[in-house]
């Protein structure tokens, strides 16, 4: 636990070090952007599932933009379920970071697999939404390379566990950044009982309330 709060401190400094002084820095992080827009997208999908209704197709475009087609039942959930639900997900996976692995590769115990196991389960989803939830074959063509590219990462490298915790933390930090813009489509048509500028704002405190909490979890003794 000691040597992963450096760690986590480091990460968060490179991560604002790239985005503020790396020339092109949406151009080095594309397959974040790709992958948080799948996730986004794969979390309307997962509250419709739950909510006993079905996905018809996801598209995810080359812009990191995308869009799920679902039969929904309890609608603001759904629409919600993007981006809180892509939050939830990327915390528990910090969470899991934490609890269960070393982030230094030489001090690795053997057996210990837990982030290479995490990634190959977001190559398998991507996989899975690329084919059943299939809608166009420039969509399932980006997500069979993103996810060969995790895949290879975590199979033939020995830095899974910090590539799983920039992707969290980098992911987590986008998706507060951009709460004005990200889910602007779904608060267009969350709800007529409040403007969608007020929803944002209550959805922003619902992801920095989340990952508050995990925070504190991680670092309780």
């Amino acid at each position: 636990m000691k040597n992963k709060i450096p760690t986590l401190i480091t990460l968060v400094i490179i991560y604002f070090l790239l985005k503020n002084y790396i020339p092109y820095w949406n151009y080095i992080v594309y397959p974040i952007n790709i992958l948080v827009t799948f996730l986004h997208e794969f979390g309307h999908s997962f509250f419709a599932l739950i909510t006993g209704w079905s996905v018809k197709w996801v598209e995810i475009n080359a812009d990191w933009s995308g869009f799920a087609i679902t039969a929904w039942w309890i609608r603001d959930l759904v629409l919600a379920g993007g981006y809180i639900g892509s939050a939830i997900f990327w915390n528990i996976l910090i969470y899991i970071w934490f609890k269960k692995t070393t982030p230094n590769p030489s001090l690795k115990r053997k057996g210990d697999n837990t982030s290479q196991n995490i990634i190959y389960f977001l190559s398998g989803l991507m996989v899975f939404v690329a084919i059943f939830w299939f809608n166009s074959i420039f969509s399932s063509l980006i997500l069979f390379a993103l996810a060969w590219t995790l895949f290879s990462l975590a199979k033939y490298t020995k830095y899974d566990s910090l590539i799983l915790q920039f992707l969290g933390i980098s992911s987590i930090i986008y998706i507060i950044e951009d709460f004005s813009v990200w889910p602007s489509s779904d608060l267009s048509k969350f709800s007529e009982i409040l403007p969608s500028s007020v929803w944002m704002i209550i959805w922003l405190i619902i992801v920095i309330a989340i990952t508050w909490y995990n925070l504190r979890l991680i670092l309780k003794k």
